[in-house]
């Protein structure tokens, strides 16, 4: 292999890593500006909706627990497994917020700790 071969596939190895570098820091600054902005826009009434679909989800992973644990067949325990993730999302609709939202909000409850005490109350009180 000739030294200009060699330097050429160095430059175009380089290039890609640079351009990839370029593309991952835009969508990595597009990502951090939409978090931000969220943060800042959860309602109470979406907090009130969030709490509404944890005890939901609460209820349904309790019941899947108790259906897995009675059975054995594999392929039955996959359907079990498939109905519960079905009734989870529809818990989440049903209040009217969408899985992206309600987790956006979950992972604010988890890093604000002022967030968590007003989503803990609202759990108490949807119980």
């Amino acid at each position: 292999m000739t030294n200009f071969t060699r330097l050429t596939q160095i430059f175009f190895i380089a290039a890609i890593t640079l351009l990839a570098a370029m593309v991952l820091t835009a969508t990595a600054q597009e990502n951090t500006d939409q978090t931000s902005g969220m943060q800042q826009e959860i309602s109470g009434t979406d907090l009130d909706n969030a709490a509404q679909a944890y005890v939901q989800m609460q209820l349904i992973h309790s019941e899947f627990q108790q259906s897995v644990q009675q059975t054995e067949d594999n392929e039955a325990r996959q359907q079990l497994q498939h109905q519960a993730n079905e009734q989870l999302l529809a818990a989440i609709q049903e209040t009217g917020l969408n899985v992206e939202t309600y987790n956006h909000i979950m992972s604010q409850v988890q890093s604000n700790e002022e967030l968590r005490e007003t989503f803990i109350e609202k759990v108490q009180n949807s119980q």
